[in-house]
Order: structure tokens, then C-alpha cells, then sequence
């Protein structure tokens, strides 16, 4: 790896990481969670319209995989950082490495060693040690419905990817469009079913982080983040690649104890220990064999 490429993949993390951070400023109080991504996804799916385009015959697991990466993920997981810490969320969301692990398993019928079972119990182990901890204050009431919202975004990204395994011939940023658009048919509704008042995140209070963390999420995480890791993936071995959702987590965590001031737990650095142990056990005996194209969407 030369200097330009680390530097690159540390640029993705950092942008991925502080992504948790701003959104849970935004949700905790400038926007409503699911108005929030729907406009996100709106403003994404019309910046890659140059990439959408029909594909005969692969459209079925397309919309499959655009319902697990642009919409059901999002529909989880931002309601879900409102009531968690970004801290926390961020190292639940990495339980997308064991799901898609144990999908793969049950529809590829791909062997299970002992390493990677091994970590895929300490992802879980992790988790549930973070879920069953004494909430930190910043969290809210709710802090273990918001892990198990965390966990069904993780599960949703995880069938996203197995069903991106369906799609041949087709590239990133023509499936990012195609999920950009499904996402934004699905939280559109989602939004106006289950919330009121979305306006109020262009009142004149909300009104300048609500827009900077919107072109936050859509330009840094969306286009320049993701355009930046198919670089990437095109330049270095995917089992290095990989490693951005280590690093993301990280990064995560600690800029929520210093940006945000939320508490690093006993519980929190033990389950995040396991957690990320667990997953770097995954990856580093995927080394060889790892496929999957798409990162997880924060």
C-alpha cells in the first residue's frame, strides 16, 4: 500500500466514522430520522441519475438488494441512533460482517472454519454485552431498542450484499443509483406514515445543521467516501479494503467521546473489544476468498 492509497483509505474512515457523530446531532434534535434519510436518498438518487439505467433480467434481485442497502438499513438505523449512543451503534452496525457471513452460508452453502465461528460468536457476544450495559446518559430511555434497531440495520445491509451476489455486469455506482431511488420510494412513505412536523428541521434553529449535516451525509459519505473506496478496491487487495470497517468503528468511538462527551463505559470498550476482536477474526480468515463489492452504507 504507497502512502496515496493509505492515506485515501484513512480519509474514507474518517469521513464514515464522524458520519455517526453528525448523524446523531442531526437526529437528536434538527430532523426527524426517517425524513432525514429519505431526503438524503432523494438528493443521492438525483445525483447519480447519469448512472441509472435498466437491466433485463437483473432487476428482481436489484430491487432486492436496493430494499436491504437503500432503504430497510436507513429505516433502522437512523430512528435507531436517536434513541443509542453513536458510539454504540457504530460497533453494532459492524455485526453486518457476521450476517452476511451466516447468509452466505445458508444460500452459497459456503464453508464455516473454526476461526470465523469463532468470531462470529464474539461479534454477538460483544453486542449483547453493549445491549445489557447500564445506558450511558446520553442515550435516552431507549438505549436497547435502539441496539436492536442497529442489529436489524446490520441484518438488512448483510441480505443487501448477498443479493448484490445476483447482479453480474453491473457496476457500483449504477447499483448505488438504483438504491438511491428505492430508498427514497420506500422512507418517503415510511416518513409521512410515522412522522409530523418534518418542516421543523428548516426552521431558522435547525435549520444550518440540518442542511450542513445533509450535504455532509450526501457529497462526503455518499459520493466522495464511496467513489474513494471502489479507488480502492481497485487498486489493493479487498481483505485490506475490508479493514475500513474497523477503522470506521474506531474512529467512530472515539470521536463520540470527544465530540459528543459520551462516557466510555466499562461495557462499551469490553463488548467493543469482543466485538471488533470477533470481526477482525472474520476478516483476516477471509483474506483469500472475500468478494463483496459494496461496503456497508453508514
Amino acid at each position: 500500500m504507497s502512502i496515496r492509497e493509505f492515506i485515501v483509505l484513512f480519509v474514507v474512515c474518517l469521513i464514515w466514522g464522524l458520519h455517526f457523530i453528525v448523524m446523531k446531532v442531526t437526529i437528536g434534535g434538527a430532523a426527524d430520522p426517517l425524513f432525514y434519510a429519505a431526503l438524503r436518498m432523494s438528493l443521492v438518487a438525483v445525483l447519480m441519475l447519469p448512472w441509472l439505467k435498466w437491466h433485463k433480467g437483473l432487476m428482481l434481485p436489484i430491487f432486492g438488494a436496493g430494499l436491504g442497502y437503500g432503504a430497510l438499513n436507513y429505516a433502522f438505523m437512523f430512528p435507531a441512533l436517536g434513541m443509542t449512543t453513536a458510539s454504540a451503534a457504530a460497533i453494532t452496525i459492524e455485526l453486518y460482517v457476521p450476517f452476511s457471513i451466516i447468509l452466505s452460508v445458508l444460500v452459497f452453502k459456503d464453508k464455516i472454519g473454526l476461526y470465523k465461528l469463532t468470531g462470529i460468536i464474539l461479534a454477538f457476544i460483544g453486542v449483547i454485552i453493549i445491549a445489557t450495559a447500564k445506558p450511558d446518559e446520553t442515550a435516552g430511555p431507549y438505549f436497547l431498542l435502539g441496539i436492536i434497531l442497529m442489529v436489524g440495520a446490520a441484518m438488512s445491509e448483510a441480505v443487501g450484499a448477498i443479493l448484490v451476489k445476483f447482479v453480474k455486469d453491473v457496476g457500483p455506482l449504477q447499483l448505488l443509483a438504483w438504491f438511491a431511488v428505492i430508498g427514497s420510494c420506500v422512507l418517503w412513505p415510511l416518513s409521512l406514515f410515522l412522522e409530523d412536523n418534518q418542516l421543523s428541521a428548516f426552521a431558522p434553529e435547525n435549520r444550518r445543521t440540518f442542511l450542513l449535516a445533509l450535504a455532509y451525509s450526501t457529497l462526503l459519505v455518499s459520493i466522495v467516501a464511496h467513489g474513494s473506496y471502489y479507488w480502492l478496491l481497485q487498486r489493493l487487495p479487498i481483505y485490506i479494503v475490508s479493514s475500513t470497517g474497523l477503522m470506521t468503528t474506531v474512529i467512530a468511538v472515539i470521536g463520540s467521546a470527544l465530540i459528543l462527551g459520551e462516557a466510555l463505559t466499562p461495557n462499551l470498550m469490553i463488548g467493543g473489544a469482543v466485538t471488533l476482536g470477533g470481526i477482525g477474526l472474520i476478516l483476516v480468515r477471509k483474506k483469500s476468498t472475500a468478494d463483496n463489492p459494496l461496503p456497508p452504507l453508514p
